[in-house]
């Protein structure tokens, strides 16, 4: 009987090291993780001084203004840009564990179907223009919101500048 319950609390104790291995072993998963984001984070914040760039959790965003990508109305990326997407897309090839998704968004000025197709378009334009400097298609997803998620009011002129804009969402790709 004794030798019975040596036995049994070697393998609950086997048990509970195996759970307490798995258990750190993911914590260091989730801890290289957050490391990875956070350095593309600060490399990011260094190369991209037109756009707002934020660390939420384990993910960014970065939030181009419409001013600095296109012209109004237009989804022509603007040629003085072209030189930031290059740095961008090298950051994002250099940390190529990520998934981005591109959403264009519109003020509620004009036609409801006008603002979508505008908002798809610019998003597919963004997803084009990293495409040009080897950022892969399959890591890019692209959404046209039009004016369905503002970040401040349509009732002022500043208000629609800032609702006007292209944002970059980039996930870590949890399959790596």
């Amino acid at each position: 009987m004794k030798r019975m319950f040596l036995t049994s609390r070697y393998y609950l104790l086997a048990i509970v090291a195996v759970a307490f291995m798995a258990s750190c072993a993911a914590s260091k998963k989730s801890s290289s993780q957050h490391v990875y984001m956070n350095k593309q984070y600060e490399e990011l914040k260094n190369v991209l001084n037109e756009a707002e760039v934020s660390i939420i959790k384990d993910s960014l965003k970065v939030i181009f203004p419409n001013n600095v990508l296109f012209a109004t109305a237009s989804d022509q990326v603007n040629e003085s840009v072209k030189p930031t997407f290059g740095h961008f897309a090298e950051v994002l090839n250099k940390y190529n564990k990520t998934k981005i998704l591109i959403t264009g968004h519109t003020d509620n000025t004009g036609a409801v179907t006008y603002n979508r197709d505008l908002s798809e378009r610019r998003a597919a334009g963004a997803k084009k223009l990293l495409n040009s400097y080897n950022v892969s298609n399959d890591r890019m997803f692209t959404w046209g919101l039009s004016d369905r998620d503002p970040v401040a009011t349509n009732d002022t002129e500043a208000g629609k500048a800032k609702n006007r804009r292209v944002e970059f969402v980039i996930l870590y790709d949890v399959k790596d």
